[in-house]
């Protein structure tokens, strides 16, 4: 009898506790329905804190975040009941939104593992066969363009590495224009310079013979003139009368 009482009581309070999980659930799934996420997030928290293994709770709750854009808290929840929930039907559907909300974060590359980890679940689930197909093409197009922005950095790094060698090809150009100018101007000027310096005549010979035989016969007059000047008598002056 009391072994009877004691599962009768343990039925009972379980009873009561799924009741009250089940009335949030039903409540957030109305303002789910009428697009009032908020409070069917608050809904969904409360029945999960009556029971915090309520599958229904988790994914519902995850999926009123979905809808509120808060990505990152969806897969929270989705992720746990994907790894906890024993029903394939329930692991697919959580894995399927998984995908969506990688999709809506542009990481197609786990969008896409989240579908073929649906698919093994549920292989005949035709929504998720197409959103991994759509993925699969947005994370090729990802790709590409990975690749194609990395040649096009590759290539603006070779023709910006050509602009600097030519850069540095005409710089030494120009000096050396610059030098052979300043050069060319440094010998002008000396040539300039050594034009108006005034040239030493050059006498042929005969000149010089010429010359010296002038300069002989100007000193020979010179000559003759001192001698007869010394030549003349000295006059004596009158004597001075006493």
């Amino acid at each position: 009898m009391r072994n009877f009482l004691l599962i009768f009581a343990i039925a009972f309070t379980t009873s009561c506790i799924a009741q009250k999980e089940n009335s949030y659930i039903d409540k957030g799934n109305k303002a789910f329905e009428n697009n009032n996420y908020t409070d069917a997030e608050n809904d969904y928290k409360t029945a999960i804190t009556e029971n915090p293994e309520s599958v229904a709770g988790k994914y519902n709750l995850g999926n009123s975040y979905y809808k509120q854009q808060k990505y990152e808290e969806s897969l929270k929840q989705y992720q746990a009941i994907a790894k906890t929930s024993l029903d394939p039907g329930i692991r697919s559907k959580a894995y399927h939104n998984m995908g969506n909300a990688y999709m809506e974060m542009q990481d197609y590359e786990k969008s896409v593992d989240a579908y073929k980890n649906a698919l093994k679940s549920n292989p005949n689930d035709m929504d998720t066969k197409y959103n991994l197909a759509y993925a699969l093409s947005k994370l090729k197009q990802e790709q590409q363009q990975q690749q194609q922005n990395q040649n096009d950095n590759n290539q603006d790094k070779k023709d910006q590495d050509k602009q600097d060698q030519q850069n540095k090809e005409d710089k030494n150009k120009d000096q050396k224009d610059e030098n052979k100018q300043d050069q060319q101007n440094q010998n002008q000027q000396n040539k300039d310079e050594q034009q108006q310096k005034p040239q030493p005549k050059k006498y042929s010979p005969e000149e010089l013979d010429r010359i010296m035989q002038t300069l002989n016969n100007q000193d020979k007059k010179t000559q003759d003139k001192v001698n007869q000047q010394k030549t003349q008598p000295v006059r004596v002056q009158g004597e001075k009368d006493w």
